[in-house]
């Protein structure tokens, strides 16, 4: 049998004992109040010399616990994307309505688009007057038309994604474009 010296013995008795009392959290906690009136918690009792009121031992209600959620198994087949779900988009010119006449004038008026779903990263929105763009795509549903030649026009606004392909346009709207002539 092995021997053991004192020293050693000793130490291994008080680590045992020390990891015993921390493993059950065997601390006593009280509450009292200072000579200023402060609300005091410690974990050691106030001496009979110290000016204090009103020692409690306060008890502490058991912790709340949960169980560790098990880990996933890392998956053998390499994640694939899902197909993105078709999505139903609209793409309605508010403004002016179709079949508007614009009153005398210079030609100047606006288009107002509306769009559903809300634009996303990088698409963009483009107003067609009689099949020819009149700016470059933008994000905002609302153009100024100025000088807009006398006659009928039709106006198409077209839902671009990022790398400016169709993803879907309005209905044409009808309008027609009253300025004064110089007969001569």
């Amino acid at each position: 049998m092995p021997k053991i010296c004192r020293k050693s013995a000793t130490s291994l008795l008080f680590g045992g004992l020390l990891l015993v009392s921390s493993s059950f959290g065997i601390a006593q906690i009280y509450k009292y109040e200072d000579e200023q009136g402060n609300v005091v918690f410690s974990d050691r009792k106030p001496t009979a010399g110290d000016r204090t009121k009103g020692v409690e031992e306060v008890t502490l209600k058991a912790t709340n616990t949960t169980t560790a959620t098990p880990p996933r198994a890392p998956s053998d087949t390499p994640a694939t994307p899902t197909e993105e779900a078709a999505v139903s988009y609209s793409t309605v010119i508010t403004q002016p309505a179709s079949g508007s006449t614009i009153a005398m004038g210079p030609g100047n008026f606006s288009v107002t688009a509306q769009v559903t779903p809300p634009l996303q990263a990088g698409e963009k929105l483009r107003l067609s007057l009689d099949g020819n763009a009149v700016v470059i795509p933008q994000k905002s549903g609302s153009w100024a038309l100025t000088n807009v030649f006398r006659g009928a026009h039709t106006l198409v606004v077209e839902r671009l994604n990022q790398d400016l392909g169709s993803l879907h346009q309005s209905a044409p709207v009808m309008v027609y474009v009253l300025r004064p002539s110089v007969r001569r």
